[in-house]
């Protein structure tokens, strides 16, 4: 009877330690995603707010710096809007981050125009009415649902401002945020904007910073036997930021999770019987999101010799999983693949290991531009569908997988 109850308390605390080490992931994800941070961009020095809370994880870790206090410096240029910007159409007012969102390339700009409509036919193809030839340009915004990947974008149009319908949830991006163009464009959700709308009443402030000054927050736990070997494991912390005081994108999944799984991974390594053979570095990049400025700097600057990379690991978007995982560059690192093939098969982790060719998608790509091996590697599954808009909160993360993904990563550094 005593071996039963010995058993179950065992089975008990266990489950309790999965717990915390969960518990402390989500505290991180909750922390990062907090409008506290301002959505971790470059409105309200929010990526600063973010990246002194990872430095100080760190140094309660008793992860080892690099004499820099933890912080890589670079500056880029980025164009921001601290004001909130207000929407009209035909004097009903619209909803940021809800019903619209500002191009990030977006000027100042303060009037009411003309909407003129230039929509696909069932080709396709933009169909222009033919009162075009006579409208006074200036004085027009173009509404078109052309796909706006899919958009030329000129530096000089001969109207005030373009949007873009979108059918269900407007999403934003500040990868174009490095010019300002002559015009202003917009995101807005198709059904506030039937042909039937007449007018649009514009009021956006813009601010312009030529040379932001942002970080990349970086540590190591030194190995035991290989010093001079490193694993890296990289991730993303920074994201959208805010449009105005009150509307800001979370980044919950868009990588706070990323983010807090290598706070994760740096705690489990940073105990004393699971120091690593090999010496680890964790490097949480700022800018990604801007254009993978952050590990693109970092790639021309190294803290160390970048031929002293044994692997990299960059996780981004790791909230889901109950489709397994996804991996970039594993049909090129082919021996590496197989192993976390095999490691997942004999453990029974994740229900699935997925290759996929070299992509520029994330923060391992200048490092593979340079030879250095690595994967990204992001979860899978349905249940995590949020993507570039304000509803990329906590509450929306599952972390389907984490525990099995989690141990993955650990089986894979100490077996490579």
């Amino acid at each position: 009877m005593r071996l039963a109850v010995n058993f179950i308390l065992l089975l008990f605390f266990v489950q309790i330690s999965v717990a915390q080490d969960l518990s402390y992931v989500r505290s991180l994800v909750d922390t990062l995603s907090a409008p506290g941070m301002f959505g971790r961009g470059y409105v309200n020095d929010g990526d600063k707010i973010a990246a002194n809370f990872i430095k100080n994880e760190f140094k309660k870790m008793g992860v080892q710096d690099y004499g820099n206090g933890y912080f890589q410096y670079f500056t880029l240029p980025m164009n921001t809007f601290p004001q909130a910007p207000a929407i009209k159409i035909d004097h009903r007012p619209l909803t940021p981050g809800e019903d619209f969102v500002v191009l990030s390339s977006s000027p100042s700009v303060s009037g009411t125009f003309k909407l003129l409509y230039v929509l696909a036919d069932s080709a396709g193809q933009l169909v222009f009415p033919d009162f075009i030839s006579k409208v006074n340009y200036p004085e027009v915004v173009l509404v078109t649902d052309i796909n706006q990947r899919q958009f030329e974008y000129n530096e000089k149009m001969p109207f005030a401002g373009l949007i873009f319908l979108v059918k269900d949830k407007v999403w934003w991006h500040v990868s174009n945020g490095h010019t300002v163009l002559n015009y202003f464009a917009l995101q807005v959700k198709e059904n506030l904007l039937l042909p039937d709308r007449e007018m649009i009443t514009a009021r956006i402030k813009n601010s312009f910073i030529p040379d932001y000054p942002t970080q990349n927050v970086i540590g190591f736990i030194e190995g035991r036997e290989q010093p001079d070997s490193f694993y890296v494991l990289t991730a993303h912390y920074d994201h959208l930021g805010s449009l105005g005081p009150d509307v800001y994108f979370p980044g919950a999944n868009d990588n706070a999770s990323g983010t807090a799984m290598i706070l994760d991974l740096a705690r489990h390594f940073s105990l004393p019987q699971n120091q690593p053979e090999y010496s680890i570095a964790f490097m949480a990049f700022g800018a990604e999101e801007a254009g993978l400025l952050g590990s693109g700097y970092y790639a021309e600057h190294p803290l160390f010799p970048l031929d002293q990379i044994k692997f990299l690991l960059n996780l981004d978007m790791v909230g889901s999983g109950s489709e397994g995982i996804k991996v970039v560059n594993g049909t090129v690192h082919k021996q590496s693949f197989n192993l976390l093939v095999e490691l997942n098969e004999e453990k029974r982790y994740l229900k699935k290991v997925s290759p996929r060719t070299e992509a520029a998608n994330s923060d391992h790509y200048p490092f593979h531009a340079k030879g250095v091996p690595s994967f990204f590697i992001y979860t899978l599954g349905e249940e995590c569908k949020e993507y570039h808009n304000i509803n990329d909160t906590p509450e929306n993360l599952p972390f389907t997988a984490y525990e099995g993904f989690f141990n993955l990563i650990i089986d894979f550094i100490n077996t490579l």
